[in-house]
């Protein structure tokens, strides 16, 4: 299993040990700072952390240190850096301890007289360190509380750990980069998605008083001129007072789609709650969805900046699905979402096609897409995507669906699961509108192979003798450890395998069955260019043996193996990112030099 980003967090009492460590106490550090300096430091030291540019994590730690600690502070937190295995495992500042803090102060801070100065103060900073450190228990009590027990045995547990898993990679993770969050959305959203959903273009405009490509020029100019800790403090004026641009004014409209005030962002967080809240446990469950929809901070003298850049690079692949969808009606939201898993499995196959072409000259392709059959008894299904190599086959199930941030960390796990299931197994509202969906498509599709009434009827299907299931899924954070495992079980459940010999493979009639492989969309593209360095059943087969319980993840899988040194850039993703960026560059701040301070990586 891949090692943890946050190792081990930096507890208050390792650099402050007079100080109480409860909500009182935080409570009573948060009250004393002022609330907009307190939200723009959070965001500054978040753009920090989770920089994926700069992966040295001593370096990004360092920033914070600097600027909160004293001395003598920071000799008390070597000390327990040493203690702890190296300051690689040693996490004083991450990305959920932020957020954490963010969502408390926007409830209990307020602004005080000199806001926008105050933190010169070094008892303020202070402060703030210790609410910083505080926050991290808070962060870990609302997470993990009790999940990571063997309570049940150890089914149950890894079941109840699904939640506190994906919540847990998500407060670490870095921010995706820049030119793959750009170039896939980009493509998807101008290019695949209209095809999907008939005038988009004039809605979108309707709706934002923006072009899709004014947005997309807007978006990128903020992402590469304020998104880089290494060129600022990621503080710009929200009116682009003082630039010379003659996309000013789209540039003000589309900060007033994406940002939100203080008072916005309390209201959205924490609703009619006042601030005589006296314990963490009877906050509302933490919702991050004002965050993923309005991402930029500004406030009434004029500042602004990203509040979260992961967040923030999200708006680039479903910002404007989302925006469409605010204010519609749940079947027309539904109707939109709908076509944009539509525009997600073109894109998927159309990356399938470029990894495996035609081969001129041969009769059957290796590869098809959008295969239509019907089963024994007339029943029409779809093969999303079919990679056949005569005895072996891999097949591809495409889902672009997003998990309800309120259903992840619930006191019933099941409840959990439940969502999870509805999302990638069995979906609809009632019984009479059960669709089969993802790992259901995969077993009709299996069941099918392994008939041999119906290979006779289906030629090219006729020698299989292995398959590879594959489900290529949006969410990045599916990759989150255990999930695999989840859906492969859900998966071998409904598939009833005649039988399961020693080896990872199962068995139903003739047909030997891989285990489930989970792949997010980010691997499949950096697997675009790499597989001309490894074979992509090769890849498939040692990740089978390796880990055929799939507690790992693909993606670790690779990290942590032989693969890692041969996985490449995708330089058409990345290609598309560089012209949005740079054709917004040159007419959104043309003044501006738009370099940037790195080369397009695979990171």
């Amino acid at each position: 299993m891949a090692k943890s980003l946050i190792g081990v967090y930096l507890p208050v009492s390792a650099v402050f040990p007079d100080l109480q460590s409860d909500f009182p106490t935080f409570k009573s550090l948060l009250l004393s700072l002022s609330r907009t300096d307190t939200l723009f430091w959070c965001s500054r030291l978040n753009l920090a952390v989770s920089d994926s540019i700069d992966v040295d994590h001593l370096t990004k730690q360092q920033f914070g240190l600097n600027e909160f600690f004293t001395l003598g502070e920071i000799n008390a937190v070597n000390a327990f850096v040493k203690e702890n295995e190296g300051a690689e495992n040693v996490t004083v500042f991450f990305r959920g301890q932020l957020l954490e803090i963010l969502r408390w102060a926007a409830l209990l801070c307020h602004d005080q007289p000199g806001d926008g100065t105050t933190y010169e103060d070094a008892e303020v900073r202070r402060r703030f360190a210790q609410a910083a450190l505080l926050a991290s228990d808070i962060w870990a009590r609302r997470v993990f509380k009790d999940r990571f027990t063997l309570e049940g045995g150890l089914d149950i547990a890894r079941k109840r750990a699904l939640g506190p898993s994906r919540k847990s990679v998500e407060g670490t993770s870095l921010t995706p980069n820049l030119y793959k969050s750009l170039g896939r959305g980009w493509l998807l959203i101008n290019g695949y998605f209209p095809r999907h959903h008939e005038h988009f273009q004039e809605e979108f405009l309707s709706l934002t008083g923006l072009s899709v490509e004014d947005y997309y020029m807007c978006l990128a100019a903020i992402m590469t001129n304020f998104m880089n800790p290494k060129r600022g403090s990621g503080i710009f004026r929200s009116d682009l007072s003082g630039e010379s641009t003659p996309y000013r004014d789209k540039l003000r409209t589309y900060i007033s789609l994406d940002s939100q005030t203080s008072d916005e962002l309390r209201h959205a967080l924490w609703g009619q709650i006042n601030r005589d809240i006296n314990s963490e446990d009877d906050a509302p469950p933490y919702n991050y969805r004002p965050l993923r929809e309005r991402p930029i901070l500004r406030t009434t003298d004029g500042r602004a900046i990203i509040l979260d850049p992961v967040f923030y690079s999200e708006r680039a692949t479903v910002g404007p699905v989302f925006l469409l969808t605010k204010q519609q009606s749940r079947d027309k939201a539904n109707e939109i979402f709908g076509a944009f898993g539509n525009a997600f499995e073109e894109y998927v196959c159309d990356v399938l096609q470029r990894m495996f072409p035609d081969i001129s000259g041969v009769s059957t392709k290796r590869l098809s897409c959008h295969i239509r059959k019907t089963d024994q008894m007339g029943n029409e299904l779809e093969i999303d995507a079919c990679l056949n190599d005569i005895v072996e086959t891999v097949v591809f199930e495409i889902k672009a669906v997003w998990i309800r941030e309120n259903e992840i960390l619930t006191d019933d796990h099941e409840a959990y699961l439940q969502h999870l299931r509805e999302k990638y197994i069995v979906g609809g509202e009632s019984a009479r509108d059960r669709k089969i969906k993802g790992l259901g498509q995969l077993v009709r599709i299996i069941n099918l192979l392994a008939s041999q009434e119906w290979t006779q009827q289906n030629a090219e299907f006729s020698k299989v003798e292995l398959v590879y299931p594959v489900l290529v899924v949006y969410d990045p954070l599916l990759s989150a450890p255990v999930y695999g495992n989840f859906l492969a079980s859900e998966f071998k459940v409904l598939l009833a395998p005649d039988s399961e010999p020693r080896s990872s493979q199962m068995r139903k009639g003739q047909l030997r069955i891989a285990p489930l492989t989970v792949m997010s969309v980010e691997d499949l593209e950096d697997l675009e260019v790499s597989i001309r360095h490894f074979g992509f059943k090769e890849l498939l087969a040692d990740y089978s043996q390796s880990h055929p319980d799939r507690i790992t993840s693909l993606h670790d899988f690779i990290a942590l193996s032989k693969y890692n040194q041969q996985v490449c850039p995708n330089r058409a993703l990345i290609d598309a990112g560089v012209e949005i960026l740079e054709k917004s560059q040159k007419a959104v701040f043309p003044a501006y030099t738009g370099e940037s301070d790195s080369e397009p990586n695979a990171a």
